[in-house]
């Protein structure tokens, strides 16, 4: 019962950590941005995204040189259910999302070619002939040379995007704190969310644990929910001070960041074997969630509450289905 009480607290402790960690980041690559000339969503797709995206890594990596692949790809995949599913829902009933065209045009197919090349590379068929599913190293290759010119398509846009004057880069928004400072705010942000999501992780997992839940079951919902944890703080956090850019590109960034990346890294470490349904069920539901944003995305530009109400809809629906088959 001791164990039960403290794990709990721990747990709060950790979300509260994941709040300042967020809120700290937020406000270091928003001034950062500003002091490039850049607009929020790079920034969100880089700085903010790959920091958010930390525990997902952290865990994904400890469960796979564990040998629990279960834990690994189900975090991954849960994670980027729940970055859409709760995530855009939830910052979309606070205010509605406003996309921008280039999003729309350059950084949602990497998005969508990331999901595909994640669910094709899973089957072992295509490559090796053999019908089981797992994530092997000429996988994590293949993945990690697609988040290269993920990487050298953001440095482009910078580049362009630095050599263009624009309306929200007034005299108004001009940075207001040195370099040094965004930098500390930055790592500080960073640490403290990986300190939060290393927390959530030990302590939830123990709880569920307590319960006996498998690994597929710990990897979709405790660990993917824990570790998007950080994504909804930083998101809800940049969406009420009036950065909508940042919001999505923070969860684009993070999906992309979440496949090509940290699968590409743990397929390098070992060959993981995972349960297929986690990619012929679960997979699909991630699929279906990315195609869902990305035609709600496209409609006019934004994405309304209705829209988001939605979302949130067939995420429940989708945990209710995991209660149900555990």
């Amino acid at each position: 019962m001791i164990d039960v009480v403290l794990a709990s607290i721990l747990t709060i402790v950790s979300i509260y950590l994941l709040v300042k960690g967020a809120d700290y980041l937020v406000r270091g690559a928003v001034d950062t941005a500003r002091l490039l000339r850049v607009s929020p969503i790079l920034v969100g797709l880089t700085i903010v995204a790959f920091g958010t995206g930390v525990p997902e890594f952290v865990v994904s990596i400890i469960a796979a040189i564990q040998q629990r692949g279960d834990i690994a790809i189900g975090n991954i995949i849960g994670s980027n259910i729940t970055n859409i599913g709760l995530i855009i829902a939830a910052v979309a009933a606070i205010k509605k999302l406003r996309v921008r065209s280039k999003t729309l045009i350059y950084e949602f197919p990497f998005l969508l070619v990331s999901t595909f090349l994640f669910l094709l590379l899973a089957h072992d068929f295509y490559i090796y002939g053999e019908n089981t599913t797992s994530f092997q190293y000429v996988d994590g290759i293949v993945l990690l040379v697609t988040f290269s010119f993920f990487l050298w398509y953001i440095y482009k846009s910078i580049k362009q995007e630095q050599k263009l004057v624009r309306k929200e880069f007034t005299e108004a928004l001009q940075h207001k704190n040195p370099i040094w400072k965004n930098a500390l705010l930055i790592i500080g942000g960073i640490i403290v969310l990986y300190l939060g999501g290393e927390l959530f992780m030990k302590y939830a997992t123990e709880l569920a644990a307590i319960f006996s839940l498998s690994d597929s079951f710990i990897g979709l919902t405790i660990a993917a929910i824990g570790t998007s944890l950080p994504e909804l703080f930083t998101s809800i956090i940049a969406i009420r001070q009036n950065h909508p850019d940042l919001a999505v590109g923070n969860i684009v960034g993070s999906n992309i960041f979440n496949i090509l990346f940290t699968v590409g890294i743990i397929s390098l470490i070992r060959p993981l074997v995972i349960k297929p349904s986690l990619i012929v069920v679960d997979g699909v539901v991630m699929l279906f969630f990315t195609l869902l944003f990305l035609v709600f995305s496209t409609r006019d530009k934004t994405i309304q509450r209705g829209e988001g109400l939605v979302l949130g809809l067939c995420y429940l629906l989708y945990l209710v289905y995991l209660f149900w088959r555990m």
